[in-house]
């Protein structure tokens, strides 16, 4: 029984000792030290091309701030519910009020006639690091045969 009573006494020493511990999470959104990236908006889509010419999808959306955003992935899925996989990162362009890719059948093969969505999503670049936020809402393109 005394060891029992000597071996709680140590587990909530233990306990309260590590409490006071101060742990920093370089990549916690909350940190005083960390910017989270800004919600991309204004996202929209267009598609050219058709029959034997190059198949395009250009994707934009409105600029975020540098203070927060050092660049971009961009989306890609075959169904709104569907998983989405990064298609590709797109560099923040400071002096631009809207950004853009465009993603081509020219460079990938992919890009086939038939209904896509896509999302968009900022990044901040830390030593740690690389800090993603939140993906934009889907929207769909069709691309024509």
């Amino acid at each position: 029984m005394k060891h029992i009573h000597l071996f709680i006494t140590l587990a909530i020493l233990l306990f309260v000792a590590g409490c006071g511990i101060k742990r920093d999470n370089p990549l916690d959104p909350h940190s005083s030290s960390v910017i989270e990236p800004a919600y991309v908006t204004g996202v929209q889509l267009s598609s050219e091309g058709t029959g034997s010419a190059p198949r395009i999808v250009r994707v934009s959306w409105n600029s975020n701030s540098s203070s927060n955003t050092d660049g971009y992935f961009v989306y890609r899925s075959k169904g709104h519910s569907n998983a989405y996989a990064v298609i590709d990162t797109v560099m923040h362009v400071a002096s631009a009020d809207h950004q853009q890719y465009i993603h081509s059948s020219e460079n990938d093969s992919s890009v086939t006639p038939g209904e896509y969505w896509y999302r968009v999503s900022a990044y901040k670049d830390y030593p740690a690091g690389r800090l993603e936020g939140r993906l934009s809402e889907p929207k769909p393109i069709i691309v024509r045969t």
